[in-house]
């Protein structure tokens, strides 16, 4: 070995021994700021969970630092494990554009975290790796978007996710008003649904269910007749309005909202409003059957979010920060107790002066008289929608 090789060789070891001290904890906690701040991430959040991303963008980092470190690129086992994840999403519905966009992203941010963890010292040896550093992170998105690739042609094939397009694509014709065509009467067919109307529009939400799940459902229901597919983590679709529901109700997960018999006219509508309806009961913890009489409030607010927010900035933002959480749990209690005192000061296990007191101080923060019957409107509907739009989908 001549010198020079002998040189290199120690510099590569020398880089190897830096990055093999990186926490991929650390990398990711450094990663996650970056990333919050893009779409991919929100989206990809709410698919699977926020503690599920971050595990999964953890054994990521985890695989480059073990291959830059070690030279080993991910072995068949992990790439199968890769593979049947992505197989997951494409049965769920969920574009791979969204997924492999993340990881670009975070291929982006990576190796700017791994030197924010290092010391100045050793972020002038990684410096001069920098070349190669970006080369195993080429071939690693390389890598994924291959998997990816593959998983979602051979998802494709399934004749399950055949007749999920074929469910979707009818359901989008009939929606937007298009002519029955042929091919959409061999669609209808295919699946067994009778394309003539009424339809009865409904959207079912699986509580804590995996893709798979999802997809037993839609095909489920369209054994039994139903248009039916999925479509995120919802199955959507339409029946007719002598469909049977009770093979499927007996599920104790399932939340079912179903709109009424109707034509094609204000089908879109009807479906829209179902998936708000299905999304404000969630995160009100209800289950079963669902009806839009039953969420009223919330659904208004629903549709005017920004309106929402404005209102319930008005109210709780003067509570909000230093030591007002105490006056904004009781002003929740308040509501939920129909601004009865007595129920209130039962429910907080406080006096009734220190109930008035803290009544006192609210009115005095946020400028609003609780006597008063606009004012308690506007308390209860910041408290209602506050409370619709903390909770996670599904």
């Amino acid at each position: 070995m001549t010198g020079r090789s002998e040189c290199a060789a120690a510099t590569t070891a020398a880089l190897r021994d830096i990055l093999e001290h990186i926490d991929a904890d650390a990398v990711v906690q450094r990663m996650e700021p970056a990333l919050r701040r893009t779409p991919e991430y929100g989206r990809s959040a709410r698919d699977c969970g926020a503690s599920a991303l971050r595990a999964s963008l953890r054994r990521h980092v985890g695989l480059l630092l073990h291959w830059m470190v070690r030279g080993t690129p991910p072995d068949a086992y992990v790439l199968s494990e890769m593979y049947e994840q992505a197989r997951e999403r494409a049965a769920a519905g969920q574009p791979s554009s969204g997924a492999l966009l993340l990881h670009h992203r975070a291929a982006g941010v990576f190796w700017d975290a791994v030197l924010g963890l290092a010391t100045a010292e050793e972020r002038g040896h990684l410096a001069d790796w920098t070349d190669q550093a970006r080369r195993h992170l080429d071939s690693y998105l390389d890598m994924v978007t291959r998997t990816f690739t593959q998983a979602y042609a051979d998802q494709a094939d399934l004749p399950s996710a055949q007749g999920d397009r074929r469910a979707r694509t009818l359901f989008d014709r009939l929606c937007a008003h298009l002519p029955i065509t042929v091919e959409d009467q061999e669609r209808a067919a295919r699946l067994g649904f009778d394309p003539t109307p009424p339809y009865v529009p409904f959207v079912v939400l699986l509580d804590k269910s995996t893709p798979a799940e999802r997809a037993d459902l839609a095909a489920r229901l369209r054994t039994a007749g139903a248009l039916a597919f999925v479509e995120d983590v919802r199955v959507t679709g339409l029946t007719g309005p002598a469909f049977d529901w009770s093979a499927f109700t007996g599920d104790r997960r399932l939340l079912l909202a179903q709109g009424l018999p109707a034509g094609r006219a204000g089908l879109q509508t009807a479906v829209d409003n179902l998936r708000v309806l299905v999304a404000v009961a969630s995160r009100s913890h209800r289950g079963g059957r669902v009806r839009v009489e039953d969420f009223l409030p919330q659904l208004l607010l629903a549709r005017s979010p920004e309106l929402a927010d404005a209102v319930a900035h008005r109210v709780l933002g003067p509570l909000a920060g230093g030591d007002h959480g105490e006056l904004t749990a009781t002003l929740t209690c308040l509501v939920e107790n129909q601004f009865d005192s007595a129920s209130t000061t039962v429910a907080l296990h406080i006096h009734r002066n220190t109930l008035l007191y803290r009544i006192k101080q609210i009115e005095k923060l946020t400028g609003l008289d609780l006597q008063r019957h606009s004012d308690r409107a506007l308390v209860w509907l910041a408290v209602i929608w506050t409370q619709v739009s903390s909770g996670r989908v599904g």
